[in-house]
Parts: structure tokens; sequence; C-alpha cells
């Protein structure tokens, strides 16, 4: 099976190690402010969709849940 959370941090990596030098090059830095909308509505959907455990008042069971 994909491992989606590692592709994720391989390519929000490379995306973030660039954005910096991009902005300084002025014909670049609307491409860098683009990356950067992406980048972060990336990270957006991906903490919303991940699932996550939360406590309910039976210690016994545990709900799996996501933001959305």
């Amino acid at each position: 099976m994909a491992d989606y959370r590692k592709m994720y941090y391989v390519l929000c990596k490379a995306i973030d190690d660039v954005i910096d030098p991009l902005k300084h090059i002025p014909l670049a830095a609307p491409y860098a402010q683009q990356l950067q909308r992406a980048l972060l509505e990336a990270e957006e959907l991906y903490i919303s969709t991940t699932p996550y455990a939360e406590k309910t008042e039976d210690p016994k069971i545990i709900q799996i849940r996501t933001d959305e």
C-alpha cells in the first residue's frame, strides 16, 4: 500500500525548501507565493482529514474522528 504520509512529507519538504530562495528572485516571487498558498492548503487538508483517537466517557472506548 502506498505510504501517502511519506509522499506528502517528501513533497511538502521540497516545496518548503525552495520557497524562500524563490522569493528573492523578482520574476519567481509570484510563483513562490503560489507554492506557499498551496502548501498551506495541503497542510490544512492533511490536518483536517487525518484520523485521530478521542477518548469517551467509557475508558474502554476510543472514538476515531477527523475534523471534517
